[in-house]
């Protein structure tokens, strides 16, 4: 018997973000989140207020029906559904390029465990976001197919990422520094600047929205 996910939005688009940026991308945007960061840019999804209520058999039908190779399970937080989302990714077509966004702060490794070829990518939050939670537990469960996000938007979430960025690349994390893109290119530069000078001993990507940038969802 099928279950249910609380659904925000389905829609296709180019990824935005991490290393499938630029592919179109059939998006599963799930309800709810245990997060309040004050720089999320999906705060109505976030909030989980009235979501629609969608078996999860009619929602693998709607992913596959799109003919994209690329599928993203994001929110809100997808890992508060963890048993549906399970059930969900168990009916996607092995030759389907799964990703998950999570926020990182809900352990991953089972998951990890039962479906070993799906990709994650993780936020490790920074101070700015005035809720800077992170199970650490997913630094061993994220391995090749997957990457950390830090997203920066002052001075101190730059130490942050010094601190933390070789604690990530010791499990060989791919690790990518993305600038709230609301600050604009004199904070984009600097970001720029501080990758160019971390990745001398930790490698790191800068990384802007591709959809803000483009003016996509």
């Amino acid at each position: 018997m099928s279950g249910e996910l609380r659904i925000h939005s389905f829609f296709t688009s180019l990824q935005g973000e991490g290393r499938f940026a630029g592919y179109p991308s059939a998006f599963l945007r799930l309800s709810g989140c245990n997060l309040a960061c004050v720089w999320c840019d999906a705060h109505e999804a976030a909030s989980g207020v009235q979501p629609e209520m969608l078996r999860v058999a009619d929602a693998a039908e709607q992913l596959i029906r799109s003919g994209l190779r690329d599928i993203c399970i994001t929110g809100g937080e997808p890992l508060l559904q963890e048993p549906a989302v399970g059930e969900l990714l168990a009916l996607l077509p092995a030759d389907r390029r799964v990703v998950i966004e999570t926020n990182g702060s809900i352990p991953f490794t089972a998951l990890r465990k039962r479906f070993p070829a799906l990709y994650f990518s993780a936020d490790w939050k920074t101070p700015s976001s005035h809720d800077a939670r992170f199970a650490r537990s997913n630094l061993a469960a994220i391995g090749e197919r997957g990457w950390i996000k830090f997203v920066v938007a002052e001075r101190r979430d730059l130490d942050f990422v010094a601190d933390h960025a070789p604690e990530a690349a010791a499990h060989g994390i791919e690790l990518y520094v993305s600038p709230v893109f609301e600050r604009g290119a004199v904070w984009y530069a600097e970001v720029a600047a501080f990758v160019t000078s971390l990745s001398e001993t930790h490698p790191a990507r800068f990384q802007l929205q591709l959809h803000k940038v483009l003016g996509i969802p």
